[in-house]
Formats: structure tokens, sequence, C-alpha cells
């Protein structure tokens, strides 16, 4: 399976960290436009590094993981190159049917993973219309890093804002959190947090219960902490939640409509 990967930012850099080890990785094939990038990723990863698009033939994926609003540049780079490969997108906001046009291919997956595939902790969703019988080779390899999960594209575009925006919300609320104590320093602070948070999602993924019943059973009636959680109940701390992420869908659409008129 050879597969050339356009783009070396961190996504990138996360997903082959945690295939690493897990899979074959001599006929991965890294290009970046400047070539800086993708030479020291490559050499951390133990992939390829790719200087000229044309050295590489026939490959049979090419992922793509540059920013939404590069797709109409990258797609004039690689224009009548890879006429047989299957592409795996890592984009956001741009759907399928968009990003098939744009690039003039025919066959393309949708893939969002989140950072948490560099240590083998990750969620990637996928979806695809035109390459649905190649999909699930791609859902297989990234099931070594992580959750790989099959949806439809509108569940894709919703629940990114939940999986791959997710781990910034969850590392956001933590740091507020430590910020609300005195004693320690703020490094401090901030270290007890984190184990908090990698305490509590290991206690999430290994209990089956709801998490109004995990709530329940770290609060005691007229307690200290369900006096923290009324106080925020009260304060509506869930519509907060629900505002921030229909911004962020907001955004999604803009960005969206920006790269159709541009």
């Amino acid at each position: 399976m050879k597969v050339v990967i356009l783009g070396a930012g961190k996504m990138v850099e996360a997903i082959l960290q945690g295939l690493k080890n897990e899979a074959d990785l001599s006929q991965f094939y890294l290009f970046s436009p400047s070539g800086k990038s993708a030479e020291l990723l490559a050499k951390k990863v133990g992939v390829n590094f790719l200087k000229n698009l044309d050295d590489v033939k026939d490959p049979t994926w090419v992922w793509i993981g540059c920013k939404p609003q590069q797709l109409k540049n990258l797609a004039e780079s690689i224009k009548g190159k890879f006429p047989s490969a299957v592409f795996v997108s890592m984009l956001a906001a741009l759907s399928e049917s968009a990003q098939l046009d744009i690039l003039g291919v025919n066959k393309l997956i949708r893939i969002m993973p989140n950072m948490p595939v560099k240590y083998k902790k990750g969620i990637t969703l996928l979806s695809s219309v035109s390459a649905h019988e190649e999909l699930k080779q791609i859902s297989n390899l990234f099931s070594v890093i992580g959750l790989s999960k099959e949806v439809k594209e509108e569940e894709l575009e919703e629940l990114t804002l939940l999986t791959s925006s997710g781990p910034a919300l969850f590392y956001e609320f933590t740091k507020n959190l430590a910020m609300s104590f005195t004693s320690l320093t703020e490094l401090e602070r901030e270290g007890l947090a984190k184990m908090v948070l990698a305490g509590s999602g290991v206690c999430a993924q290994t209990n089956s219960e709801e998490l109004n019943d995990m709530i329940n059973e770290v609060t005691s009636k007229a307690g200290v902490t369900i006096e923290v959680l009324d106080e925020w109940r009260r304060l509506k701390l869930g519509d907060l939640v629900i505002g921030g992420i229909l911004a962020g869908k907001k955004r999604s659409a803009e960005i969206r409509d920006s790269i159709h008129r541009s």
C-alpha cells in the first residue's frame, strides 16, 4: 500500500506518531510545499521524505493534510497526478462532493481524527459515498490508534466539534478549574487538574454508567460538590457550552462559504 501524504502539520504528525510502531510505514511518502516540515517529520517518524511529487508513481492513497483554504492551490499543484489513487481528506468544512469537484478526482474519503491518536487513544470519524468500498481499509488502519467510526457526512460535520475540537474544550475547562484556586503554584495546580482530568477520563472510559449517575456518585446531599454544581446550573453553564458550539458551527459555515466564493 503506497501512501502519499500532502502536508506535515500537527494532525499528520499525531497520526504518524500513533502508527509508528503499529503499521508498516515503509511505503509512506511525506510532502510539504517548502519541504522543511516534511523532511523533519519524515525523519522523526520513519517515513520517506518526498522532495518532488513526480518522484513517486501510482500511489494507492493520497492523504490531504492541508487547511481548507489551501485546497484550491493544492489542486492546481497536483493536477493530472495520481489519477488512480483514492484520496483521503482531513479537511473540515468542505463536503465530499465539493472536494471531489475542486480536486478533479473520482474517489475521496473524509476522515476527522483527533490529537489523542498520537497515543492510540483517539477517535477518527470517517465517511464516503464515492469510495465506500475502500472505506473499510482506511477504517481498519485508524482502528489501531483508537476508535474508528464510520458515519454519515452530516454526522461527521456536526460531531467534529465534539471529537476533534473536544480535547481543546476539556483543556480550557481544566485550565479554568485550576485557576479557581490559590494554594501551591499555578503550575502545580495545573498539574493536579491535569491528573484529575486524566483520572476522570479513565473512570468514564471503563464505567458503563451514564454521566449523570457518575456525577451523583461523587456528590452527597447538601455537600460541597453539589453546591458547586448547583451554582453552575443556576448560572446556566450548559447554555454557555451550547453557545460556544453554535459559534463553532457558524464559523465552519463561514469557512465553507468563503472557499466557495473564492
